[in-house]
């Protein structure tokens, strides 16, 4: 999902269609069509460019996708990048910078081109390898997957370092990587604990995460929680609490380009990672005013 604070636009299912609802009126309109891709290949991400382009990861399914360029303002069809991407990538809001995973293994950088109006991805550079990813130590061996880029500079973009416990628990980490260093952070250090990041607030000190902190269960008891990107991983917020009903959990946070508000979605607790069962708004600035209130009263 993205949310420019007009409009927000989703997936209507894993492998489906794109989306865009009105905030004001609610409406809603499809944006692909059936047509736009081969026979058993659907949506899985839909993204908006800096130069308002939309980009869609499309494929057979959400660990085999290629990306497509939609122009601003076109009918389509899209334009068709040859890059495989595994997941979701992190895109810039400022300028056309990428990252991405093609399997969980390493992750790319690069810039979105034109030529002729043909997109393409450019100064394609390897920048992590799973075999070599080293924080404060620790040798980490699981999965990853980039997530965004920290504003207002953009030099470091989240991913999530996925790996296990002992007791085989799924886990997560908010990890940071500094393109132009080449430093990584983590930034939640929590080894026991699912914290996988995912909106990110434009100033830059904030991301939202999916977290099971609450009951240390794991991926499937989650809600979304706030944390303070300080590299301690002790400022954190909860934000939902739909897993306090049991059967139910919270999940798919991205925040407005503004920061004043959040969108995300409802899911059942047994369902997949980004299954959903209802699309919420989600008011950050009276959240913000109702803890005031609250700690004067």
């Amino acid at each position: 999902m993205v949310i420019d604070g007009e409009t927000v636009y989703y997936v209507d299912r894993a492998g489906g269609e794109v989306w865009k609802v009105d905030i004001k009126s609610k409406e809603a309109t499809q944006i692909t069509k059936k047509d736009w891709r081969p026979e058993g290949h659907g949506y899985y991400r839909v993204y908006q460019l800096s130069n308002g382009d939309l980009f869609f990861t499309c494929g057979p399914s959400r660990h085999n996708l290629y990306i497509q360029i939609l122009p601003e303002g076109s009918d389509g069809p899209p334009q068709k990048i040859n890059e495989a991407i595994d997941e979701g990538p992190a895109i810039s809001r400022t300028d056309m910078k990428i990252v991405w995973t093609p399997d969980q293994q390493v992750i790319y950088s690069g810039n979105i081109g034109y030529e002729n109006g043909k997109p393409s991805i450019k100064n394609k550079k390897l920048i992590i390898d799973n075999d070599s990813v080293i924080v404060d130590g620790i040798k980490y061996d699981g999965i990853l997957e980039p997530q965004n880029f920290i504003r207002p500079k953009e030099e470091v973009f989240t991913w999530t370092q996925y790996g296990n416990t002992e007791a085989g628990l799924f886990t997560s980490e908010v990890m940071g990587y500094n393109l132009s260093t080449g430093q990584m952070i983590n930034f939640s250090k929590s080894p026991n604990q699912y914290s996988e990041p995912e909106g990110i607030f434009p100033d830059g000190e904030y991301t939202l995460i999916e977290c099971d902190r609450h009951s240390m269960k794991g991926i499937k008891q989650i809600d979304i929680y706030k944390i303070k990107l300080d590299g301690t991983g002790q400022d954190m917020e909860r934000l939902t609490f739909f897993n306090d009903l049991e059967g139910y959990k919270g999940s798919n946070p991205v925040v407005s380009d503004d920061g004043k508000m959040m969108v995300f979605q409802a899911a059942y607790a047994k369902d997949d990672a980004g299954v959903g069962c209802g699309i919420y708004l989600f008011d950050l600035e009276e959240w913000g005013k109702l803890k005031k209130r609250q700690s004067k009263s």
